[in-house]
Protein backbone atom coordinates (compact mmCIF):
# COMPACT_ATOMS: atom_id res chain seq x y z
CA UNK A 1 0.00 0.00 0.00
CA UNK A 2 3.26 2.42 0.90
CA UNK A 3 5.06 1.94 -2.10
CA UNK A 4 1.65 2.36 -4.25
CA UNK A 5 0.85 5.46 -2.82
CA UNK A 6 4.21 7.02 -3.30
CA UNK A 7 4.43 5.66 -7.19
CA UNK A 8 0.81 7.53 -7.59
CA UNK A 9 1.73 10.25 -5.86
CA UNK A 10 5.33 10.85 -7.96
CA UNK A 11 2.66 10.59 -11.14
CA UNK A 12 0.37 13.27 -9.59
CA UNK A 13 3.05 15.31 -8.54
CA UNK A 14 5.90 14.69 -11.29
CA UNK A 15 9.22 16.37 -10.83
CA UNK A 16 9.10 19.81 -12.26
CA UNK A 17 12.10 19.53 -14.89
CA UNK A 18 12.34 23.31 -15.70
CA UNK A 19 12.51 24.53 -12.37
CA UNK A 20 15.12 21.42 -11.25
CA UNK A 21 17.43 22.27 -13.79
CA UNK A 22 17.14 25.98 -13.06
CA UNK A 23 18.48 25.26 -9.55
CA UNK A 24 20.77 23.23 -10.71
CA UNK A 25 22.67 25.64 -12.08
CA UNK A 26 23.06 27.27 -9.01
CA UNK A 27 24.97 24.49 -7.61
CA UNK A 28 28.23 24.62 -9.84
CA UNK A 29 30.65 21.86 -9.16
CA UNK A 30 33.33 24.03 -10.04
CA UNK A 31 32.69 25.51 -6.54
CA UNK A 32 33.68 22.08 -4.87
CA UNK A 33 36.75 20.12 -4.14
CA UNK A 34 34.94 17.87 -1.75
CA UNK A 35 32.75 15.34 -3.71
CA UNK A 36 30.39 14.73 -1.09
CA UNK A 37 29.87 17.69 0.14
CA UNK A 38 28.60 18.64 -3.62
CA UNK A 39 26.10 15.84 -3.59
CA UNK A 40 24.96 17.21 0.15
CA UNK A 41 24.21 20.95 -1.42
CA UNK A 42 22.84 19.70 -4.72
CA UNK A 43 20.45 17.31 -2.86
CA UNK A 44 19.33 19.80 -0.44
CA UNK A 45 19.08 22.57 -3.41
CA UNK A 46 16.87 19.83 -5.37
CA UNK A 47 14.81 19.00 -2.36
CA UNK A 48 14.16 22.82 -1.58
CA UNK A 49 13.07 23.66 -5.09
CA UNK A 50 10.60 20.48 -5.23
CA UNK A 51 9.23 18.96 -2.59
CA UNK A 52 8.52 15.83 -4.20
CA UNK A 53 12.69 15.18 -5.51
CA UNK A 54 13.86 12.17 -3.22
CA UNK A 55 16.33 9.63 -3.20
CA UNK A 56 14.42 7.54 -4.48
CA UNK A 57 14.05 9.52 -7.59
CA UNK A 58 17.43 10.10 -8.35
CA UNK A 59 18.45 5.92 -7.77
CA UNK A 60 15.89 5.61 -10.64
CA UNK A 61 18.08 8.63 -12.92
CA UNK A 62 20.93 6.52 -11.85
CA UNK A 63 19.72 2.98 -12.84
CA UNK A 64 20.54 1.72 -9.05
CA UNK A 65 17.71 -0.05 -6.98
CA UNK A 66 19.79 0.88 -4.23
CA UNK A 67 17.65 3.86 -2.79
CA UNK A 68 19.86 4.06 -0.07
CA UNK A 69 23.00 4.53 -2.23
CA UNK A 70 23.03 8.67 -2.17
CA UNK A 71 22.54 8.93 1.85
CA UNK A 72 25.46 6.85 2.62
CA UNK A 73 27.79 7.91 0.00
CA UNK A 74 26.83 11.69 1.05
CA UNK A 75 27.54 10.05 4.81
CA UNK A 76 30.71 8.68 4.12
CA UNK A 77 29.95 5.03 4.37
CA UNK A 78 30.71 4.11 0.58
CA UNK A 79 32.59 5.34 -2.25
CA UNK A 80 31.48 6.32 -5.48
CA UNK A 81 33.62 4.13 -7.63
CA UNK A 82 34.02 4.75 -11.57
CA UNK A 83 31.08 2.97 -12.89
CA UNK A 84 28.95 4.37 -10.28
CA UNK A 85 30.61 7.75 -10.62
CA UNK A 86 29.53 7.97 -14.29
CA UNK A 87 25.94 7.17 -13.55
CA UNK A 88 25.74 10.09 -11.17
CA UNK A 89 26.96 12.18 -13.30
CA UNK A 90 24.27 11.66 -16.01
CA UNK A 91 21.90 11.63 -13.14
CA UNK A 92 22.89 15.06 -12.04
CA UNK A 93 22.50 15.85 -15.31
CA UNK A 94 25.96 17.41 -15.68
CA UNK A 95 27.56 18.41 -19.01
CA UNK A 96 30.84 16.35 -20.36
CA UNK A 97 33.34 19.38 -18.94
CA UNK A 98 31.42 19.19 -15.22
CA UNK A 99 31.04 15.25 -15.46
CA UNK A 100 34.94 15.09 -16.41
CA UNK A 101 35.62 17.67 -13.15
CA UNK A 102 33.26 15.99 -11.00
CA UNK A 103 34.90 12.57 -11.55
CA UNK A 104 38.47 14.08 -10.75
CA UNK A 105 36.65 15.42 -7.51
CA UNK A 106 35.86 11.67 -7.06
CA UNK A 107 39.15 10.32 -7.55
CA UNK A 108 41.30 13.30 -5.98
CA UNK A 109 38.90 12.30 -2.58
CA UNK A 110 39.77 8.77 -2.53
CA UNK A 111 43.47 8.79 -3.44
CA UNK A 112 45.67 7.08 -1.30
CA UNK A 113 48.86 9.61 -1.23
CA UNK A 114 49.55 12.81 -2.23
CA UNK A 115 51.15 12.51 -5.24
CA UNK A 116 48.10 11.12 -6.81
CA UNK A 117 45.37 14.11 -5.25
CA UNK A 118 48.02 16.16 -6.97
CA UNK A 119 47.59 14.87 -9.83
CA UNK A 120 43.76 14.56 -10.06
CA UNK A 121 43.52 17.86 -8.01
CA UNK A 122 45.38 19.77 -10.97
CA UNK A 123 43.28 18.60 -13.75
CA UNK A 124 40.78 19.57 -12.07
CA UNK A 125 42.23 23.02 -12.29
CA UNK A 126 42.26 22.46 -16.25
CA UNK A 127 39.08 21.64 -16.51
CA UNK A 128 37.93 25.04 -15.33
CA UNK A 129 37.89 27.67 -17.46
CA UNK A 130 38.61 31.28 -16.49
CA UNK A 131 34.98 32.02 -14.93
CA UNK A 132 34.87 29.40 -13.10
CA UNK A 133 35.93 29.12 -9.16
CA UNK A 134 37.51 26.08 -7.53
CA UNK A 135 37.41 26.81 -3.90
CA UNK A 136 41.50 26.73 -2.63
CA UNK A 137 43.05 26.95 -5.88
CA UNK A 138 44.74 30.12 -4.90
CA UNK A 139 46.09 28.81 -1.86
CA UNK A 140 46.98 25.41 -3.79
CA UNK A 141 49.13 27.55 -6.15
CA UNK A 142 51.10 29.59 -3.35
CA UNK A 143 52.51 26.37 -2.04
CA UNK A 144 52.88 24.56 -5.40
CA UNK A 145 56.38 26.30 -5.16
CA UNK A 146 59.09 26.54 -1.98
CA UNK A 147 60.41 29.74 -3.56
CA UNK A 148 57.03 31.63 -3.34
CA UNK A 149 57.22 31.86 0.23
CA UNK A 150 60.92 32.20 0.27
CA UNK A 151 60.16 35.51 -2.07
CA UNK A 152 57.77 36.45 0.14
CA UNK A 153 59.76 36.91 3.05
CA UNK A 154 62.82 37.95 1.16
CA UNK A 155 60.55 41.14 0.32
CA UNK A 156 59.66 41.73 3.85
CA UNK A 157 63.84 42.46 4.51
CA UNK A 158 65.16 43.69 1.10
CA UNK A 159 63.87 46.61 -0.86
CA UNK A 160 62.84 45.53 -4.90
CA UNK A 161 62.11 47.16 -8.17
CA UNK A 162 62.08 44.87 -10.77
CA UNK A 163 65.39 43.39 -11.38
CA UNK A 164 64.52 39.63 -11.54
CA UNK A 165 68.11 38.23 -12.16
CA UNK A 166 69.07 39.99 -8.82
CA UNK A 167 65.83 38.88 -6.77
CA UNK A 168 66.38 35.21 -8.42
CA UNK A 169 70.13 35.64 -7.16
CA UNK A 170 69.47 35.91 -3.46
CA UNK A 171 67.54 32.72 -2.76
CA UNK A 172 69.43 29.29 -1.79
CA UNK A 173 69.68 27.42 -3.96
CA UNK A 174 69.39 30.16 -6.79
CA UNK A 175 66.24 30.17 -9.13
CA UNK A 176 65.98 31.54 -12.70
CA UNK A 177 64.85 34.96 -13.20
CA UNK A 178 61.60 33.82 -14.97
CA UNK A 179 60.52 31.79 -11.88
CA UNK A 180 61.38 35.04 -9.60
CA UNK A 181 59.01 37.14 -11.98
CA UNK A 182 56.15 34.53 -11.72
CA UNK A 183 56.70 34.22 -8.30
CA UNK A 184 55.87 38.56 -7.79
CA UNK A 185 52.98 37.86 -10.02
CA UNK A 186 51.32 34.93 -7.71
CA UNK A 187 51.99 36.92 -4.81
CA UNK A 188 50.84 40.11 -6.07
CA UNK A 189 47.24 38.39 -7.59
CA UNK A 190 47.01 36.38 -3.96
CA UNK A 191 47.25 39.99 -2.48
CA UNK A 192 50.79 39.27 -0.93
CA UNK A 193 52.56 42.35 -1.88
CA UNK A 194 52.00 45.53 -3.68
CA UNK A 195 53.95 48.12 -4.83
CA UNK A 196 54.83 50.82 -3.65
CA UNK A 197 54.45 54.64 -4.37
CA UNK A 198 58.20 54.16 -4.63
CA UNK A 199 58.29 51.25 -7.30
CA UNK A 200 59.07 49.16 -4.57
CA UNK A 201 57.33 45.68 -3.63
CA UNK A 202 56.38 45.16 -0.23
CA UNK A 203 54.95 42.18 2.10
CA UNK A 204 51.47 42.90 2.88
CA UNK A 205 50.55 39.78 5.20
CA UNK A 206 52.10 38.71 8.37
CA UNK A 207 54.09 35.35 8.58
CA UNK A 208 52.48 32.54 6.84
CA UNK A 209 51.93 29.62 8.77
CA UNK A 210 50.75 26.35 7.83
CA UNK A 211 49.83 25.38 11.34
CA UNK A 212 48.56 22.21 12.73
CA UNK A 213 46.36 20.05 10.39
CA UNK A 214 42.89 19.07 10.64
CA UNK A 215 41.68 15.73 8.67
CA UNK A 216 38.30 17.96 7.01
CA UNK A 217 40.03 19.76 4.44
CA UNK A 218 41.33 17.23 1.55
CA UNK A 219 42.77 20.26 -0.44
CA UNK A 220 44.39 22.22 2.78
CA UNK A 221 45.80 18.63 3.80
CA UNK A 222 47.35 18.52 -0.02
CA UNK A 223 48.28 21.94 -0.07
CA UNK A 224 50.34 21.69 3.13
CA UNK A 225 51.81 18.10 3.00
CA UNK A 226 53.36 18.75 -0.81
CA UNK A 227 54.94 21.94 0.75
CA UNK A 228 56.66 19.96 3.78
CA UNK A 229 57.63 17.84 1.67
CA UNK A 230 59.85 19.58 -0.63
CA UNK A 231 61.13 21.46 2.47
CA UNK A 232 62.29 17.94 4.24
CA UNK A 233 64.37 17.86 1.00
CA UNK A 234 65.70 21.06 0.50
CA UNK A 235 66.63 20.57 4.43
CA UNK A 236 69.07 16.94 3.55
CA UNK A 237 69.94 19.33 0.93
CA UNK A 238 71.19 22.07 3.21
CA UNK A 239 73.67 19.95 4.61
CA UNK A 240 75.80 19.85 2.00
CA UNK A 241 74.87 23.27 0.61
CA UNK A 242 75.98 25.11 3.93
CA UNK A 243 79.11 25.11 6.58
CA UNK A 244 78.15 23.37 9.91
CA UNK A 245 77.53 26.79 11.89
CA UNK A 246 75.13 28.40 9.81
CA UNK A 247 72.16 25.12 10.52
CA UNK A 248 70.89 23.76 13.71
CA UNK A 249 69.62 20.22 12.87
CA UNK A 250 68.95 17.96 15.34
CA UNK A 251 67.24 14.56 15.76
CA UNK A 252 65.09 12.99 19.13
CA UNK A 253 64.03 9.27 18.77
CA UNK A 254 61.47 8.67 22.13
CA UNK A 255 59.74 5.77 23.47
CA UNK A 256 55.95 7.63 24.61
CA UNK A 257 52.21 6.83 25.27
CA UNK A 258 49.42 8.10 23.20
CA UNK A 259 49.10 11.09 26.35
CA UNK A 260 52.95 11.80 26.04
CA UNK A 261 52.63 12.29 22.30
CA UNK A 262 49.71 14.43 22.46
CA UNK A 263 51.49 16.49 24.77
CA UNK A 264 54.79 17.13 22.81
CA UNK A 265 52.53 17.85 19.48
CA UNK A 266 51.05 20.64 21.91
CA UNK A 267 54.68 21.98 23.21
CA UNK A 268 55.50 22.11 19.37
CA UNK A 269 52.22 24.24 18.82
CA UNK A 270 53.38 26.00 21.58
CA UNK A 271 56.89 26.63 20.26
CA UNK A 272 55.27 27.52 16.75
CA UNK A 273 53.73 30.22 18.27
CA UNK A 274 56.62 31.74 20.11
CA UNK A 275 59.10 31.30 17.61
CA UNK A 276 56.50 33.34 15.10
CA UNK A 277 55.65 35.90 17.48
CA UNK A 278 59.91 36.46 17.72
CA UNK A 279 60.01 36.64 14.15
CA UNK A 280 57.03 39.11 13.93
CA UNK A 281 58.80 41.51 16.96
CA UNK A 282 62.35 41.15 15.07
CA UNK A 283 62.91 44.65 13.35
CA UNK A 284 66.11 44.09 11.71
CA UNK A 285 65.85 40.79 9.93
CA UNK A 286 68.67 40.16 7.29
CA UNK A 287 67.99 36.27 6.18
CA UNK A 288 65.14 34.22 5.36
CA UNK A 289 65.09 30.60 7.35
CA UNK A 290 63.71 27.67 6.78
CA UNK A 291 62.35 25.94 10.56
CA UNK A 292 60.27 22.59 10.40
CA UNK A 293 58.96 20.11 12.62
CA UNK A 294 58.63 16.50 11.98
CA UNK A 295 57.45 14.33 14.59
CA UNK A 296 56.64 10.70 13.02
CA UNK A 297 56.44 7.14 14.08
CA UNK A 298 59.47 4.72 13.88
CA UNK A 299 57.15 1.86 14.96
CA UNK A 300 53.48 0.02 15.43
CA UNK A 301 51.73 0.42 18.81
CA UNK A 302 52.94 -2.34 21.13
CA UNK A 303 49.17 -3.20 21.45
CA UNK A 304 49.17 -4.15 17.62
CA UNK A 305 52.62 -6.14 17.52
CA UNK A 306 51.12 -8.12 20.43
CA UNK A 307 47.55 -8.83 18.97
CA UNK A 308 49.60 -10.20 15.98
CA UNK A 309 51.80 -12.66 17.79
CA UNK A 310 54.60 -10.62 17.42
CA UNK A 311 57.80 -10.16 20.01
Amino acid sequence: MKTSYIKNRMQSCPIDVERTMKTRKLISVFDYTDYRKFLLDYYQAQKAANPIFSYRFFARKAGTTSVGLYKDIVEGRLALGRVMTAKFSRALGLTKREAEYFENMVFFNEAGSIAEQKRFFERMLALCEPHDRVVDADRYEYYSRWYYSAVLHLLMIVRWNNDCDALASMLEPAIQPQEARKAIEVLERLSFIRRGDDGCYEATCPTITTGRLTNNASVQIMNVMHFQRVMSDMAKEALDRFPAKELDMSTLTLAVSGRTWCAIKDEITGLRQRVKAMAERDDEPDRVYQLNYQLFPLSKPAGLRQSKGEA
